[in-house]
């Protein structure tokens, strides 16, 4: 399988509301992905999240997905870091899986008039369940010198793509606690139609009641 080639690379550090933090845009031609990261040189073993960009969660606060919750999990770890190496790879051409901003817009619509859930819908659209491609991410990490990694997450797809390109790595769980009826629908959908490895007993572990959530 051939790999993307990075064209051109900037960096910065800014100061956010996780601390000051590095920014890296890798330029691939067509594609730009960030690696946002607590170091500037980062090392082995580098604990690391991709993470694909949700922009109705992340600007506009929507509730019906986890992903800025698990976002802002991870960017307050890696803020507060000192020592180890801390990196997410963000990829914001990776809207709604893959399919981008317009589909996901008509994938909400048929879940909220047929009451479908994500991955039914995208069936009933005759679109794609992922079409996420991250393979932009080896590249980065060569760049870095970077072999071995502690990936935070919960789908068994990213920890497969980095062991077929003999990444040395170890998964770690991300669980970010549901804030919403939505966003726990969503998360349950994706263990039992997704096949993500989170552990029902784990997962309530970390929940309040329902009556709580916003619906």
């Amino acid at each position: 399988m051939s790999l993307d080639k990075i064209i051109r690379v900037t960096k910065t550090k800014i100061p956010t509301n996780y601390g000051n933090i590095w920014f890296f845009c890798f330029n691939f031609g067509e594609r730009d992905v960030f690696l946002i990261s607590n170091k500037l040189k980062i090392n082995n073993p580098l604990n690391l999240r991709i993470h694909s960009a949700c922009i109705t969660s992340e600007i506009f606060g929507s509730l019906k997905c986890d992903c800025k919750l698990q976002l802002d999990l991870f960017l307050n770890i890696l803020g507060k870091e000192k020592k180890e190496s801390y990196a997410l790879i963000y990829f914001p051409d990776h809207e709604g899986r893959g399919i981008g901003i317009f589909n996901k817009i008509k994938v909400y619509e048929v879940q909220r008039r047929l009451n479908l859930d994500t991955y039914d819908a995208n069936k009933h659209l005759k679109l794609p369940i992922d079409a996420r491609d991250y393979k932009p991410t080896i590249e980065i990490l060569r760049y870095f010198k970077i072999n071995k990694v502690i990936l935070y997450t919960n789908n068994p797809n990213k920890f497969k793509f980095l062991k077929n390109y003999k990444i040395d790595v170890i998964r770690k769980p991300h669980i970010a606690k549901p804030n919403s009826f939505y966003s726990l629908k969503y998360l349950q959908t994706k263990i039992i139609k997704g096949g993500h490895l989170i552990d029902i007993e784990d997962l309530n572990k970390i929940i309040f009641k329902e009556s709580n959530y916003v619906k």
